[in-house]
């Protein structure tokens, strides 16, 4: 069986330690630049109407829902989160960030 080095312990906990770090700082950029919560509000925004909101406060139920949408012939169509862009967003903070 073969040992661990203290030393080899050491460098893994700062390796892990200034990773860390520099993902906080990542973190920091993103949230003072607001692109991320921008988005977020964005692809959220539909909650804040009426009908969102009485689904948010269990004003409608699953059987309530399936009337309205067949009542009212509802078919919202889908929008994209814009994920890729998003990913694009997190990459270049990551490698402007030092």
């Amino acid at each position: 069986r073969q040992s661990v080095a203290r030393d080899d312990l050491f460098h893994g906990h700062i390796g892990g330690i200034d990773t860390l770090a520099q993902a906080l700082l990542v973190a920091d950029r993103l949230v003072e630049e607001g692109v991320l919560a921008e988005a977020v509000e964005t692809r959220y925004a539909g909650w804040n109407d009426s009908l969102g909101q009485g689904i948010l406060s269990g004003e409608h139920t699953l059987a309530s829902l399936a009337d309205l949408v067949t009542n009212d012939d509802l078919d919202p169509a889908p929008l994209s989160g814009r994920q890729e862009a998003l990913e694009n967003v997190v990459n270049r903070a990551i490698w402007r960030t030092r």
